[in-house]
């Protein structure tokens, strides 16, 4: 093999190496926890008034200075509700203790017809204590579920009973009340756990 043809196959063999690497690190990068969740650019919250289980109101001041999991559904869903409520639990369980501190689990109902504060307030105790149930009229609803890309509609089957519709979504609200992760359904909770603790150790408020 002549000198020339082994410096080309040295020079082409490198340039696939570097390639390789760079690959694999973009990949590792992708599967890191909480990549996918988290949105490109975190969005502000506009002003929002829902009334928590506690009569207190769930407005951006009750949201800023925690992180906040936050999904919408309603007391009377038979699957999807209890089910993410289940896995939240063992979420709650498994933080640390400063870090269980400073995270509220919300429940945000668009069943308002049905779901009073205290039947949230039950619903959701059931689960954990700590958890927070909360609703609005449907025009705050609509205005709120919006602000985090989500919808929901309340319809009627032939025999009369309500059909309510929810987006599946987890919604992840950092410190500065803004929505800043999105988490798709099916919802694990070691899942949901790793993503959480990943996006907590990368963040910096000052990070647009």
């Amino acid at each position: 093999m002549t000198q020339p043809v082994k410096i080309t196959l040295s020079l082409i063999i490198s340039i696939l190496l570097i390639g390789t690497a760079t690959y694999l690190a973009q990949q590792s990068a992708n599967t890191t926890p909480g990549n996918e969740a988290r949105l490109a650019t975190p969005k502000p919250l506009t002003a929002f008034q829902l009334t928590a289980h506690d009569l207190k109101p769930l407005n951006i001041e009750r949201l800023k200075g925690k992180w906040t999991l936050l999904f919408f559904g309603y007391t009377h869903c038979p699957d999807v509700c209890p089910t993410t409520l289940t896995e939240l639990t063992q979420v709650a369980e498994q933080l640390p203790p400063e870090i269980l501190n400073n995270t509220q689990f919300v429940l945000v109902s668009v069943d308002p017809q049905r779901d009073s504060p205290e039947s949230l307030a039950e619903y959701v105790s059931y689960f954990n204590e700590s958890f927070l149930g909360a609703t609005g009229s449907i025009g705050a609803l609509t205005a709120f579920t919006r602000q985090l890309d989500s919808k929901f509609s309340l319809e009627t089957d032939p025999a009369g009973e309500p059909v309510v519709n929810h987006s599946s979504a987890m919604l992840l609200i950092d410190p500065q009340a803004r929505y800043y992760a999105r988490f798709k359904a099916p919802h694990y909770a070691e899942e949901i756990r790793a993503q959480y603790l990943a996006l907590r150790n990368s963040y910096s408020p000052t990070t647009p």
